[in-house]
């Protein structure tokens, strides 16, 4: 679906400004849904880019509307538990995320879903869970700057400057557009973390 790969340019700050997303994501994959009101990857797509969009109560909408749908299917469940933790509703969202694991424990997106789980156990504080859930994600070939910023977060948190720094450039090279104006913008689970990012040496725009 092409709004798959739309997403993945909204997400990752690779489109171009002048691309319109809503169109080109919500658009299409309401279009999939309109022929097949079962396609939980549609659901998915829409669940994620609403809430990378700062909208998620949307995004908890559209997740709640496909597992309505697919009341299995563990993608969903991991949307539904992202937009929780936009939500701050750190608990539900391991709840969530735990679901997805149960019902797909080897599914090919579970390295994503150890990030996810490491954006609620930060929101919580719990560090220690958090930096294993970063490295459990990076391990198994997450290896994007959510994870690496997710990170370098929770090892500035806990006092691990040197670690924190390290996980804070890999982050900065996989997006030099990374400063905390941007990520006010684009992902606001991260203000629980912003202070660690700082001490790691995030530039504030």
């Amino acid at each position: 679906m092409d709004a798959s790969s739309y997403l993945r340019e909204y997400a990752f700050a690779w489109g171009s400004p002048e691309t319109d997303f809503d169109a080109k994501i919500l658009g299409q994959a309401d279009r999939s849904i309109a022929l097949d009101p079962d396609n939980a990857h549609a659901y998915v797509t829409k669940s994620i880019y609403f809430g990378a969009s700062l909208r998620p109560d949307d995004a908890l909408r559209a997740a709640d509307a496909g597992l309505a749908a697919n009341p299995n299917s563990a993608p969903l469940y991991a949307a539904r538990g992202q937009a929780e933790n936009y939500l701050r509703r750190f608990e539900q969202a391991k709840s969530d995320i735990e679901q997805a694991r149960r019902l797909s424990p080897r599914d090919p997106l579970s390295s994503g879903w150890h990030n996810y789980m490491a954006d609620a156990e930060l929101g919580l504080g719990h560090l220690d869970a958090a930096i294993d859930e970063c490295s459990k994600a990076i391990d198994a070939g997450y290896r994007n700057w959510y994870a690496y910023l997710n990170l370098a977060a929770a090892n500035a948190l806990k006092g691990n400057l040197d670690e924190a720094r390290t996980a804070l450039s890999e982050a900065r090279r996989l997006n030099p557009k990374l400063s905390i104006k941007f990520l006010t913008g684009r992902k606001p689970i991260l203000q629980p973390a912003f202070d660690g990012l700082r001490k790691a040496g995030m530039p504030e725009e």
